[in-house]
């Protein structure tokens, strides 16, 4: 059973993989069973073949997620993970891009593969921030 550190790097792997545009490396993080929502509330991915295709679109879209302090649960399965994400939205005006802050849910099994990955966040939770601002991102 991985111990609250084993569990919190698992959660910061998940970002610095997605953020290297490794697909296939952040698959290797999740259960085959894994049940993925982005945000709570608009329908639960099943599976590592959806939630590919979720991984696939946000690299395509330059995702670039900025990590909080990971914190753990006494109950050895969960962690929460602040974060910011920036990353490119079509919908929007050229020059621009579409941050969300968000806390992710994660429910590490013992074997320390994610189960289950939850991110809270609503519209009061993005904000449209000019290229220039993000340029320090990856892009």
């Amino acid at each position: 059973m991985p111990d609250e550190a084993e569990r919190k790097k698992v959660a910061l792997a998940y970002c610095h993989r997605l953020n290297a545009g490794d697909v296939e490396g952040a698959l290797a993080l999740f259960s085959p069973e894994i049940r993925y929502e982005d945000p709570v509330g608009s329908g639960t991915l099943t599976g590592l073949t959806a939630l590919r295709e979720h991984l696939a679109r946000a690299v395509a879209s330059h995702v670039h997620e900025t990590p909080g302090v990971p914190v753990a649960s006494l109950d050895d399965e969960h962690v929460l993970l602040p974060a910011t994400a920036e990353l490119d939205d079509a919908r929007l005006p050229a020059g621009s891009r579409l941050t969300v802050a968000f806390i992710a849910l994660l429910r590490v099994g013992t074997d320390g593969l994610i189960r289950e990955m939850r991110l809270f966040w609503g519209r009061t939770d993005t904000s449209v921030t000019p290229v220039a601002s993000a340029a320090q991102g990856v892009r």
